[in-house]
């Protein structure tokens, strides 16, 4: 049987409450097959335990493995050629994107995972481009399969969509609105649905019964409330039910899409999910920024948990997420990079930082989110979003050993006050670049920096020859499409009245 003994200067085992984390100093923790066995004082566990190998040593910080709760792609939208503009347009900017390789693209992006302390994904992908050559059941396994090379934990769903694909409104009114040729244009280069919600539901099935293992959870996905039928968000949760699996879906992203509600609904599209019997445990909602206070109450009444997104949400002009009301009611807020991250690099811990800073609301005595809440968003309450909470999440006796190992060099370098708490030295300092090991099962999937499943040096040369092929003419008509018909988009959404309401946060005023 593999065993181990993973030491470091600190072990932080789990956050305890706002203001402490369980940390044992001169700690390790013991595993064997990847089972947590003990976790103590390194010198006690040495004498008790014959390991196979030692790793770590009093240079380094141990911690549960990082969550990434809500991501969907490898390659950045700003590497493929579409820089940040709010939602709406940007949804509409990246059709002009080339294919990417989804196997690559996949594993590129478990790569830059791991190296940032990532153990555990919430993958959320879209059904919209079929790969050339691949069929509908083996589209998602492609992608699993990325996560299986890597040797991630993952939480993966496909996501689809059966309205309103260009704008906030039925397709055939906003088609209307466009010159004739443009019309032809989308008719060529953009198929509304692709895929059928049935075969959406029997892809997904098949996924469960092919791939779900001890470290792939399928969950099930709608795109978001204003893009799915009332019929399509109830097949979803029938689904769900009928196979004892997780859902996961945006919502409240912008403020159109809360204003998509008012105006259909005359409520908010998390109430109107409400109202469809949709919320539960087993829902994990991404974005939610637009969230009114009696949406943060349902959120906490049903159970219903948050993937926040800072970087994503600042990045696409979409808002602060009022997270601090969230986390007062109890609701469970976990933490995702959605596709990028603020430097562009699926870096978790600056986003945890982000996190932190960004809902720092101003006065003195002001509540705001602890170093040791931020820590518990990227640990355990990513692990309940991904419904891993009872393996991963905490360094606890019983669970997997899902851990990684940060260099204290440069936290610590040229000085860090010896009462500095080290759960705050990571939030505020740590950077995915002092990751030095990653474990998953007691596997080590990266040691000193390297890779030990992958060839990073291969898969961006394999990415890099792909992407530098002459562009195929199904590309170069979307770049025509998204060209021509991004204008339209901006039109239609600059004649929305922005709606005027209560703020969450006070951050500044004006006469």
């Amino acid at each position: 049987m593999a065993s181990s003994l993973i030491r470091g200067k600190y072990v932080v085992c789990r956050a305890v409450n706002d203001d402490s984390s369980d940390v044992i100093t001169d700690g390790a923790v013991f595993q064997r097959d990847g089972e947590i066995i003990e976790i103590g004082h390194y010198e006690d566990l040495k004498e008790r335990h014959d390991p196979d190998e030692v790793i770590g040593s009093s240079d380094f910080v141990v911690i549960p493995g990082l969550i990434n709760a809500h991501h969907h792609i490898g390659l950045t939208p700003f590497q493929l050629g579409s820089p940040d503009l709010p939602l709406e347009p940007w949804v509409i900017a990246k059709l002009a994107q080339r294919d990417v390789d989804p196997y690559l693209d996949t594993l590129y992006c478990a790569m830059q995972m791991i190296e940032s302390g990532i153990t555990t994904v919430m993958h959320n992908h879209a059904l919209r481009w079929r790969p050339e050559g691949v069929t509908l059941d083996d589209w998602g396994a492609n992608l699993i399969e990325a996560y299986e090379t890597s040797g991630m934990r993952v939480a993966f769903s496909l996501f689809n969509r059966d309205q309103n694909h260009l704008v906030s409104e039925n397709n055939d009114d906003f088609l209307a609105t466009l010159p004739i040729g443009l019309v032809q244009l989308v008719q060529d280069y953009f198929p509304f649905s692709p895929v059928s919600s049935q075969e959406h539901l029997d892809l997904t099935a098949e996924l469960i019964r092919r791939k779900q293992s001890d470290r792939v959870r399928v969950f099930i996905s709608a795109h978001n409330v204003h893009w799915c039928s009332d019929h399509m968000l109830r097949d979803v949760k029938e689904f769900a039910g009928k196979h004892d699996t997780g859902v996961h879906i945006h919502v409240q992203e912008t403020i159109y899409q809360k204003m998509y509600g008012t105006r259909h609904w005359g409520k908010t599209p998390l109430a109107h999910l409400d109202d469809l019997g949709f919320l539960g445990p087993e829902v994990s909602g991404a974005h939610g920024v637009w969230f009114t206070d009696s949406d943060i109450d349902l959120m906490a009444s049903t159970g219903t948990m948050l993937c926040h997104n800072p970087s994503s949400n600042l990045r696409l002009s979409s808002g602060v997420a009022p997270i601090n009301r969230m986390l007062e009611r109890g609701v469970t807020v976990a933490i995702g990079i959605d596709e990028a991250g603020i430097n562009d690099d699926n870096d978790i811990l600056q986003e945890m930082r982000l996190a932190q800073k960004i809902h720092r609301e101003p006065g003195v005595g002001v509540a705001n989110p602890s170093s040791h809440k931020i820590f518990d968003m990227a640990t355990r309450a990513g692990a309940e979003v991904t419904l891993f909470g009872n393996q991963v999440g905490t360094l606890e006796v019983g669970k997997r050993a899902d851990i990684a190992l940060l260099d204290l060099s440069r936290i610590a370098e040229p000085y860090l006050h010896p009462d500095t708490d080290i759960v705050d030295a990571l939030v505020y300092r740590a950077k995915g670049v002092d990751v030095n090991t990653v474990i998953v099962d007691g596997e080590v999937l990266m040691r000193d920096r390297v890779l030990t499943r992958v060839n990073k040096e291969e898969v961006h040369a394999e990415l890099r020859a792909s992407l530098n092929k002459p562009l195929k003419p199904n590309e170069l008509g979307r770049i025509e499409l998204s060209r021509q018909l991004l204008p339209h988009v901006n039109r239609w959404f600059e004649n929305w009245e922005l709606e005027r309401n209560p703020v969450h946060y006070f951050y500044n005023t004006r006469e």
